[in-house]
This record gives structure tokens, C-alpha cells and sequence, in this order.
């Protein structure tokens, strides 16, 4: 699955999604050898696909991509350099830290990684909030899925 990105500024956009740690995988180019699409890659199953954006494509697509081991100071400093709206790294009730990058042409990624340092604080909160049949895993990962039953009364 790739999350598609519609952009009216190809070479700004690889700017911008390098500085967070994307590189380009391929480009392809459209008609007059101006891209058609790139696929850019952060991590394995950390994919964007960029198209050209035309006036019928809407604005304001958001995606939020599980990620582990960055220093979100480090990107926040490389998007605050390309004058990229961005908030974060901000710590979140839910147990992570989440950096949010929204490029110009208003789509909105966020980058977020568990706080290894409350894994147990977590465990806890789940146990004591959450009931049903899921899987969490021996160790943490990148990224899990978590389907939950709730208690039926």
C-alpha cells in the first residue's frame, strides 16, 4: 500500500520529504520528460507516491507513518531550514512522539515512534483499559495492527 501525494512542485517535495529521511526510488518521467510520478521510500512500507497535482485535485491528504530510531530533532531542524511547516517532536497521550510536516501543497505527514521508556506504563494502561483477543508481540516493533472486542455487558 503507498499513500499518493498529488504535488505541483516535484523537485521541492523530494526537498522536503529527504529531509525527513525519504529518498527516490524511481522517477518516472511523463510527456516533454517532466516527471509523471516518483516514488519516494523512507523505511520498508514507508512509501509516498507523488503525481502532478492539476486543478481538480483536491488539498489535504494526511498520513501518519510508525517509524523507530530517528532523531525527530535532527528532521525538525532539516525542515525548519526548507521553511517547512511542521510541529513537534511533541510526546503524546497515547505513549509515542510524533513530529507532523505539512508540505505546500497541504499534504500532512507525521512521523511517530513509541517512547521505548514507558513500554511498561503502556502495558499497564491496556491491561487495565482494553479487553478482547489481540497481539502485541514478545518485543516492540516499527508498527503493529491491534484488533479489539470489546466487553460485551
Amino acid at each position: 500500500m503507498f499513500v499518493t501525494f498529488p504535488t505541483s512542485d516535484f523537485a521541492l517535495a523530494q526537498q522536503i520529504y529527504g529531509a525527513a529521511g525519504f529518498v527516490t526510488l524511481a522517477a518516472i518521467p511523463g510527456p516533454g520528460g517532466a516527471p509523471s510520478l516518483i516514488h519516494l521510500r523512507r523505511e520498508r512500507y514507508q512509501d509516498i507516491l507523488l503525481v502532478p497535482r492539476n486543478s481538480e485535485t483536491p488539498q489535504g491528504y494526511r498520513v501518519s507513518i510508525a517509524v523507530n530510531g530517528v532523531d525527530f530533532n535532527l528532521i525538525a531542524a532539516r525542515l525548519k531550514a526548507l521553511k517547512v511547516d511542521f510541529s513537534g517532536p511533541s510526546d503524546t497521550p497515547w505513549f509515542t512522539t510524533d513530529l507532523s510536516f505539512t508540505d505546500p501543497d497541504g499534504n500532512t505527514v507525521t512521523l511517530t515512534s513509541p517512547r521505548a521508556s514507558e513500554y511498561q506504563e503502556a502495558a499497564e494502561w491496556v491491561d487495565e483499559h482494553i479487553s478482547g483477543n489481540f497481539e502485541t508481540g514478545a518485543e516492540p516493533c516499527i508498527s503493529s495492527t491491534i484488533t479489539v472486542t470489546t466487553r460485551e455487558s
